[in-house]
């Protein structure tokens, strides 16, 4: 599987269990070490630390961490990624405020780094058991090139959903924004109003078995929940989600042919750009035969969703309406 299609947001992530049932805990400024007033100082979850003498405010993001950013009050004036114009994340983003530095994963025009002056990058990272570079770089190389010209912040996509929006949320005050305004508040609200929503529609529908699926050409993969933030997060609200059983971290990938391996009454299908369409999906023999395809209970997995409660928000709204109408076939 190629780099960026590891990326898929859904696999990483070890939930540390942060349920709304024992509250949220809204983490303002962490990471931000004290300073001295001339210095601006950012510890990321790679344990690197930032030390600017200056807060920086012409910031480079990833693609759904510039998602995340926008919605917390910090627009990057520059983004990189995947055709990050086209990415489904970036719908509502304000381009005439930002430019692309990169529209291929791994590839970051340096000049155009140069020319919007970037101050600091932003990306998540998942910490697998080799080394790894914070999403959207090409390899570790490319990285430190990159890292001693511009320093790098990187956000661990592997842990909760919550603690990725905490995060990012303490991120945006270290960047100067007020995080405690009414529009915060009325964010965090809707995130927990829609989070109960969607649990009383998965308890209705607690007999389903459900998978998360993505694709290429030649291989179907099955999400693992216990690596993913967003599936982990919607099982914690008791959509009953099917984990991939396997020892390998992410996903159990096999060929088509074998697409029943998983019963499964509805599928969540990723809708992201590196995924094989759904439409030629549908067209496999073997899948277009299974009883969830069948009685059409396929849905969008809008996967890798941006660590932002707005974010998070719509895709629970989407995940609810999608299921409430599904019934067992299995």
């Amino acid at each position: 599987m190629t780099e960026n299609i590891l990326e898929r947001p859904l696999t990483r992530r070890q939930v540390v269990a942060a349920g709304l049932a024992t509250g949220l805990t809204f983490l303002v400024g962490c990471g931000a070490e004290s300073q001295d007033a001339a210095d601006w100082i950012f510890v990321d979850d790679r344990k690197h630390r930032v030390r600017l003498s200056n807060r920086p405010t012409r910031i480079v993001a990833y693609t759904t961490a510039a998602a995340a950013l926008d919605q917390w009050g910090v627009t990057p004036v520059g983004v990189f990624g995947d055709n990050p114009r086209q990415d489904a994340s970036l719908a509502s983003f304000p381009w005439e405020k930002s430019e692309i530095v990169g529209s291929v994963y791994g590839e970051i025009d340096i000049a155009a780094l140069r020319a919007v002056g970037a101050e600091l990058i932003v990306s998540r990272w998942y910490p697998l058991p080799r080394a790894s570079p914070v999403f959207g770089f090409k390899d570790l190389t490319q990285q430190q090139s990159i890292s001693s010209k511009v320093p790098i912040v990187g956000i661990n996509g592997h842990s909760s959903a919550v603690e990725q929006i905490d995060r990012f949320g303490g991120l945006a005050h270290a960047l100067g924004v007020d995080t405690k305004p009414e529009a915060t508040e009325a964010a965090r609200a809707a995130f927990t109003a829609t989070a109960r929503k969607l649990s009383g529609v998965a308890q209705r529908k607690s007999s389903l078995r459900i998978i998360a699926v993505s694709g290429e050409q030649s291989t179907m993969y099955v999400a693992k929940l216990a690596d993913t933030a967003d599936l982990a997060f919607y099982e914690h609200q008791g959509v009953p989600l099917v984990s991939a059983q396997t020892s390998a971290m992410y996903w159990d990938s096999f060929g088509w042919g074998e697409a029943a391996k998983y019963p499964a009454d509805g599928i969540l299908y990723d809708a992201r750009q590196i995924a094989l369409p759904l439409s030629v999906v549908k067209t496999i023999p073997a899948f277009a035969a299974l009883p969830a395809v069948l009685a059409n209970q396929i849905g969008a997995w809008q996967a890798d969703t941006p660590p932002s409660y707005q974010a998070y928000t719509r895709a629970m709204n989407d995940l609810a309406t999608t299921i409430a109408s599904w019934r067992k076939v299995t």
